[in-house]
Parts: structure tokens; sequence; C-alpha cells
């Protein structure tokens, strides 16, 4: 086939098979790296985006990681179509059909003596193999797209020039363009560092003319030259410490132990290059559990492999330079990431296979076009290597098809990380933050229970569990997370102020207070801790000391609504005149929140403003017209500006709404007594007794009134 038709057969295919990566919205980590970054807001963020570690968000310097052209194509998109994920994600669609064709374009040169038939094959199998879904399931994997973009380019322009050399023509601007496109790719993500590696390796097996040693030392300054701006980026070779064992748990094991692990490992990679059934998006631990030993199948399976692979290298250098050179990429490419040489943040990731798998496409593609060679095939030789690469693509698209549709949301892809990796901590969490998101609060307390039961010290888990239960009303469960949390985790104002929260909701609004003038210590800035503060001064029967924790809260966030209602209250405990007015600023915020004119309409009311009170509670009762509480307020309103037939109506409303709560019987027995309805009235003051055995709403008037009429009634028919 023709290179412009097998060009179009190649973007064809990639699209249809992988046109499933431009559904989904932001998934898991886009959440953090674009969509609730700063950095990708503004374009005029240029110099923070290359001086900050990966995960920066503007308002945070995390030192980990260096990836700024990732993060400055972001803003791009950003800037071209706003937060919509259809743009993200079709940008990367299409770098991977970039990628895919420069597959091709590495093949025709590696593969020349098999034909155009297995550079076509070599490209194909990298544009639909599932193990890539990945990598384009997370807008995130861009960085792999990008990094291997560069990488595959700054290769094939030092072949070009090299080619340019061989036929007398000027090689220096593809020498540049090499070197300029790995400094890309090292940007894009660090493991792109192998490439002037790579780049030795086709000098050797490709070009196989003597190496153009000017140019490895020139691209050898270059790595030197990347390593250091990201060493004066990120202040430090690895500034944010050790590897945290749940990411990697290799990190935390002696170093045989370690590197057996990752010979474990290694066998699992190969098996997904190989038989790519069971994906997941996360193999943290408990997912893949450490090596019992040499002898563990696992560690004998990867060991073999990585002898065989040395072996295969070392055989085929001189005999089979293209196969040397594909089993060398795979084995260079891998490196960085294997966890052999050096830990890293991560124990097992597909998105890591996107660069490696490019050796092995070509090395597949290789082994399919000898096996249907055989001589034995006759004639039909070409029709079925033919066939048997259209199987295989077929099934390996098939599978990609399928693995995509994991990637709807957050919901659904850690519901099939646990299909495949149950015991996956962080599966575990990120599904049971996904049910909560849904509402769906019973499987995200079974998450978070196995979650802290397969790692007790998991203060995430506890904390998020903790405000689960406490949507539960189960408080003193709730109470007990946050402390653990808090205990794993201590100094950490977050957990504090809502361990605080949960004690006010136990009556210890003492041991609140105390815990939230310390985290107010440790953050003076803690809006949230002022505003539980003044919660907790409140529950203790100190309105003035409350009212002086929601001014602080209102002035450290003067546009937050809440801040403003809860100021609004306590002014109006204290009898401050202001009430009004921190309610109505609150509206002018959050307009035609229910709440805030419910509150606004009590408190006129509170104030003797009937008339005033009406008209914002009318419309918190049209905006939610099944609230008993808002009918309840609304009710006494009309009563006070005398529309009492109307008041009864809503006291009924509120009744048959909330039909176990005393206080609305007794202000519509109340009311009917006033209309002279006797029956009425006897009949829904005895409700409330019924259902205030306590006497805390039926006061001693209230059943002095219910005696009279009994009474009264009892009279009636005696005469």
């Amino acid at each position: 086939m023709r290179p412009k038709r097998a060009v179009l057969l190649l973007a064809a295919v990639c699209l249809l098979a992988n046109s499933g990566a431009l559904r989904p919205g932001f998934i898991h980590d886009d959440h953090r790296i674009i969509e609730q970054n700063d950095l990708t807001a503004d374009l005029q963020h240029l110099p923070q985006i290359f001086s900050s570690g990966y995960w920066s968000t503007a308002d945070e310097r995390v030192t980990n990681l260096y990836r700024p052209l990732t993060i400055l194509s972001f803003a791009l998109d950003r800037a071209l179509h706003g937060l919509r994920p259809l743009g993200f994600r079709l940008v990367n669609l299409l770098l991977h059909v970039l990628t895919t064709v420069l597959v091709y374009s590495l093949a025709g040169r590696v593969l020349a003596e098999a034909g155009r038939r297995a550079a076509l094959g070599a490209a194909l199998l990298f544009a639909v193999h599932p193990v890539h879904a990945e990598v384009l399931g997370e807008i995130v994997g861009r960085s792999e797209l990008l990094a291997a973009a560069f990488g595959l380019a700054s290769v094939l322009a030092f072949l070009r020039a090299r080619a340019a050399e061989e036929h007398g023509s000027a090689p220096r601007p593809l020498y540049a363009l090499s070197l300029a496109s790995f400094a890309l790719a090292f940007l894009a993500k660090e493991n792109a560092a192998v490439v002037p590696g790579l780049i030795v390796l086709a000098d050797l097996l490709v070009v196989r003319r003597r190496p153009a040693w000017a140019y490895h030392l020139t691209a050898a300054a270059a790595l030197a030259l990347v390593l250091a701006l990201r060493l004066t980026a990120l202040g430090g070779l690895n500034p944010s410490g050790p590897v945290h064992f749940v990411d990697n748990p290799i990190a935390t094991l002696s170093f045989v132990d370690g590197r057996l692990t990752a010979l474990l490992v290694l066998a699992r990679y190969a098996s997904l290059l190989v038989w790519p059934r069971h994906l997941a998006i996360d193999y943290s631990y408990a997912a893949i559990p450490a090596a019992t030993g040499p002898l563990d199948p696992g560690v004998v399976a990867g060991g073999l492999l990585l002898a065989g692979w040395g072996l295969g290298v070392a055989l085929s250098w001189r005999r089979a330079p293209a196969v040397a050179f594909a089993l060398a990429w795979i084995g260079v490419a891998l490196a960085p990431v294997a966890n052999l040489l050096f830990p890293i943040g991560t124990i097992m990731a597909e998105r890591l296979l996107y660069f490696p798998s490019v050796g092995f496409c070509l090395l597949a593609a290789l082994a399919l076009e000898r096996a249907t060679a055989s001589p034995a095939f006759g004639r039909a030789r070409p029709s079925i290597g033919t066939v048997v690469m259209a199987l295989v693509v077929l099934a390996l698209a098939a599978r990609s098809v399928v693995r995509l549709r994991d990637w709807r949301d957050d919901y659904t892809i850690f519901k099939a990380a646990l299909r495949v990796e149950p015991d996956s901590v962080r599966s575990l969490f990120n599904y049971a933050s996904a049910c909560e998101e849904r509402g769906d609060d019973s499987p995200a307390i079974e998450s978070y229970d196995k979650a802290i039961r397969l790692w007790p010290g998991y203060a995430d888990a506890h904390y998020n569990l903790a405000g689960v239960l406490s949507r539960q009303k189960r408080t003193q469960e709730s109470v007990d997370h946050y402390r653990e949390a808090l205990r794993l985790r201590p100094g950490d104002v977050r957990y504090m102020v809502n361990l605080a929260h949960g004690l006010i909701g136990i009556d210890r609004a003492a041991e609140a207070r105390d815990l939230l003038r310390r985290a107010i210590t440790i953050d003076p800035k803690s809006d949230r801790a002022f505003t539980t503060l003044g919660m907790a001064e409140l529950a203790l029967g100190d309105p003035p000391a409350a009212l002086t924790a929601y001014r602080e809260a209102v002035r450290l966030q003067p546009e937050n609504a809440d801040y403003l209602r809860n100021l609004g209250m306590a002014q109006n405990r204290n009898h401050d005149p202001g009430a009004v007015d921190s309610l109505r600023r609150a509206l002018q915020i959050r307009p035609g929140d229910p709440d805030l004119m419910d509150g606004l309409g009590l408190m006129l009311l509170d104030a003797g403003d009937a008339p005033g009170a009406r008209e914002p509670l009318e419309r918190a009762v049209a905006a939610r017209p099944s609230h008993p509480v808002y009918r309840y307020h609304l009710a006494r309103a009309l009563e006070q500006t005398g529309n009492l037939q109307e008041a009864a109506t809503q006291y009924r409303e509120a009744i048959r709404m909330a039909p176990s709560v005393p206080v609305a019987h007794k202000a519509l027995g109340l009311l009917l007594h006033r209309l002279g309805d006797r029956e009425g009235a006897v009949s829904a003051l005895e409700r409330a007794a019924e259902l205030d055995p306590n006497g805390t709403v039926m006061d001693d008037s209230a059943r002095a009134l219910l005696a009279s009429l009994r009474r009264g009634g009892a009279g009636a028919a005696r005469r």
C-alpha cells in the first residue's frame, strides 16, 4: 500500500477504534490538573508553569514531577475552548493519530527488509492496542502522548539527518530538529530522558554506519540541560521526599525484595501487552502483593522475561538488527518506569506502556510477517499474512472499544477497576468518593470500610467515611473516624474543623470550642474554623462570642452567603439591628436561595415586621413548596397580618408534610380557637399533646386552653 493511503487508513482505524475517548468529561486526575488548576486558566501564568511542579495549582506549589509543556498545552486548550472536555479530548485523539503515523514512519525504516505490510501492521497494532486506553481515557494522558510523539519525532529527525549525510545534503537542521524534539518530549514527561539512548540504538542498528558521536555528545549535553532546568524548577532531584508505600510498595521494601517485586510487575506488564483482557486504572496497594521470594511464580516469570530479553538482544544484534532494535526499544523505554533501577511514584500503570509498546508493536508485526511467510503457504502467503494481521487488529480494536466504555466518569472507571483489582485501596477510595457524589452512601461506606481494613492508616478514608456517617446521622461513629483521621494526621485544620462540627452534634461543644481555638492558632485564616467556632459558642450559650467568630469568618470570606447567614442569625440572637442587612447581603450573593429567604422572613417576623416577612417567605415556599418549615413560617406571617384562613391552610400543609411535628399542630389549634372552631382546635391541640409528652411545645397556657375546651365540650353535651 502506498504511504499516503496507509496514513489515511491508519488515521481512519485509529479514530474509529478510539472514538469512545471523546465522550467522557473530566475524569480522576483531570479535575485537579485541568479543571481546578488556576495555572491552566490564564496564559499569563506561563512563567509560573515553567517554574512549578506538575501538581502545582497556582495556590499550592507542589515540587513533584516536571511537565511544563503538558500544562502549557492544557492552558492553550482552555484559552481556545474553555473547560469543555470535548476540545481537550479531541486534541488527545489527534495526538494519538499523529503518534501512530510516526510509528508507521519508524517501522518503515526499521522493518524495511520485511516490507511495507509489516510497517503498516506495526502501526495498526499501536493504533488499536487496548493498553493505550488509559492514555486516551484520562485527559492527563496527554503527557504520555506528547512525550511519545516528540520522542518519535526526535528519533525520525535523526534518521533523516543520517540519510541526508549519506546523500550529501546538509544534516544540521535535521539534527537541530531532533534535539529540539527531544527537549520538548522531556518537558512533556520525564520518561523521555531515554530518547538519546534510543537514538544511539537507531544509529547502531538501523543506520549501521560509523556512529554520529558528535550528535550523541550534543544530545547528552541537551539531556543535562533539561535535567538542570528541572532541578532548578523543583529545587532537587526528588524534592517531594520518599514515595508513599500505598502508591508504590516497592519503595518501602528492602532492595532485594523490591527488585523481586519489580520482576513480578514486569511479568504483568508483558501479559498486558500480549493479552490485554483485564485492565484497571489503578494497581496501588494492596492490588499487587509483594514478592514472597525468588521462587514466587511471578518473580520467576519476570526473571525469565528479563533474561530472555537480554539474550534476545545479544543474539539478534548482528543477525537480525530489526529484532534487536525492537527488543532494545522495549527495554530502554521501560527502564525508567519499571522500578528495577529505582522506585518511581507508582508500582504499575498501563499508561507507562505507551512509549515502550512501540517496540512491542514492531516486534509483533515482524513476528506475524515471518510466521505467515512460510513457503508452505505457497502463493497464498500474502493473503494469509493480511488476513491474520487484520484479525489481530480487529480483536484488539474491539477490546479497545469495550475498554473505553469504562471511561465514562469517575464512578464507572473505578467500579471497573475494582472488578479487576478489588483490593486496591486507591480504587476503593475513589469509587467511594464517586458513590458519594451520586448520593449513594451505602456502597460508599462499604468501600471506605474495606479500604480502612486493608490500610488502617488511611487518614483520608477515615475522614471521608466520617462525612458519610455524619449525613446518615450516625454522629458518634462519625466523630470516632474524625478522631482517627486527626490522630493519623495531627494538625490538619480541615480534620480539626470537621471533628469539632461532629462534637457539637453530640453535645460536646466545649471540647469542640477548644479544638477550634487550636485550629485557629495553626491557621488564623481558616474561615471554616471561625464559622464552626461560632456554632460552638452558640451551643454553649454565648451569643456575643459567636457573633465575634462569625464576623471574623465573614471578614475572611466576605462573599460567602452561608457565612453571612450565620452572622445574621447570631446578630438576631444578640438583638443586633444589622441582622436583616446581613441576610439581604447574602441574598445579593445567592439570589433566590429559599433558605436565605426563609431566614430573612423569620428575622423580620421576630422584629415585628410581619408584612415585610410575608414576601420573602412566600418566595421561599414558591421555590421549595414541599418544605414544611417554610410553610409553617409563612403561616405565622399570614396569621400576624390578619390572613387567618390562609394561615390555617398553610399550617395544615405543614402538618401534611410533617405529621409528627407537634409545633404546627399547636399553632393550628390556637388559630382555630381564634376562628371559633372549637372541635378543630381540640383535635389539633390533642394531637400536639400526644406528640409532645414532655411538654416542650405544649406549654402551660396551651394545655390550660385544651382543658378548658374539653370542659366546655362536656358541658354542652350535658345540657
